[in-house]
This record gives C-alpha cells, structure tokens and sequence, in this order.
C-alpha cells in the first residue's frame, strides 16, 4: 500500500511547511485549503493517513473527520489546529481522531505520528503475497 497523506488547513504556509517535511520521508502527498476537496481526494486515492486543521472557514475540521471516516472507515486522522484544547477528549473520539497535534507543531511528533499510522495500516491491509 502507497503510504498516501492529507494535509487540511486553510493556511497554505503551513500547508507548504508540511509536505517540504514530509517529501524526504518518501510519502504520497495531498494538500488541499478546504474540507470539501479533502473528501474527493479520500475518495479518488483512499488515502487513509491524515491530518486536519480544526478550524476552517466551510466545513470545520470535526465535521471532515467525521465524514472523512464515512469514507474509509480505516483511516486514521490526527487535528492539527492551535485550537487543540475547545474540545474534549471524548469529542475527538466521537468524531474519529486519532490524536491531536497542537500548533505550533512538533515536525518530529508529526513524523512519528504518520510512521506509526502507517505501520498500523500495512498490519491491517498487508500487500497480496506478503
């Protein structure tokens, strides 16, 4: 399985930060400003690592892991907002998170997180013949 990540925020610095951080690590990379984009990417490539900005301007970041889990209910989505603490622990579970990152972010935290999101999709999905 290509290891394939999303990035949502509606700030495309922090977007260009992100995946220069992530190409060295040999990723599939999808970026996109808005919750609406993000779901047709999930659709069109089933990418099932990602990671979402809290607060955007037309579908915010709890509603998208949401819908984002209707589509590939495997997939594991992290927040990654400067917004990390308006929610519960409970309300992150309940809309599907993963996790959560707080901005300004940990790139080595992030990397991990991905690492080991990863390995835990290849141990679900092995590859035919592995």
């Amino acid at each position: 399985m290509p290891r394939q990540l999303l990035f949502v925020d509606d700030e495309q610095a922090i977007l260009d930060v992100l995946k220069a951080l992530f190409r060295p690590a040999g990723c599939s990379i999808f970026c996109t400003l808005e919750g609406r984009e993000a779901l047709e990417i999930v659709k069109r490539e089933h990418v099932r690592v990602c990671f979402v900005d809290l607060r955007m301007p037309s579908m915010d970041g709890m509603e998208l892991c949401r819908r984002i889990k209707e589509i590939e209910p495997s997939a594991t989505v992290y927040a990654l907002s400067a917004f990390v603490e308006a929610y519960s622990a409970e309300q992150y579970r309940e809309a599907g998170f993963e996790g959560s990152f707080r901005k300004p972010f940990k790139i080595d935290a992030l990397l991990e997180a991905a690492r080991t999101a990863f390995e835990r999709q290849e141990k679900l999905n092995p590859p035919p013949g592995g």
